[in-house]
């Protein structure tokens, strides 16, 4: 078993291994970037650098992302990348079966992030593979934003 942080993103529920987590904060200013890629919401001050901030409904489903009071910023922090994902809500952290065979290697390339389903009692949870969300250029630009 192992352990993940489970959030809501335009009310689906999605996971990300706890051990890739840096810090969930609250969702509060973001300085705009011009030009930026349309799922980059921009940049915010964290740990005394800038860090650019992905609205994840933006990049999954080309929603702009509803903003309330439950809004957060998941600090990810996987390789070489250090950025934030601005999502709904954050539900738990909840313990499930890594070792399941991943959904990866056998689904389109649209979706080669989607790395397990975990079934719940109540709903499926998807397993984001964070560094597959982007291709190259949306890798370095979230790694040029980091200052």
């Amino acid at each position: 078993m192992k352990k993940f942080i489970v959030f809501i993103c335009s009310q689906q529920q999605f996971a990300l291994p706890i051990e890739i987590i840096e810090k969930i904060l609250p969702l509060e200013k973001i300085t705009l970037i011009p030009e930026a890629t349309p799922y980059v919401s921009g940049v915010i001050q964290y740990d005394g650098n800038t860090m650019p901030i992905v609205d994840l409904s933006k990049r999954l489903f080309d929603n702009d992302m509803a903003i309330t009071e439950h809004s957060k910023i998941i600090v990810v922090s996987d390789k070489d990348l250090r950025f934030g994902v601005a999502v709904d809500s954050v539900v738990s952290v909840s313990e499930f079966d890594a070792d399941l065979p991943t959904v990866n290697g056998t689904v389109e390339n649209k979706v080669q992030y989607i790395e397990h389903l975990f079934k719940t009692d109540t709903d499926i949870i998807i397993q984001i593979e964070i560094n597959s969300l982007f291709d190259s250029e949306g890798t370095d630009e979230l790694i040029a934003l980091n200052g």
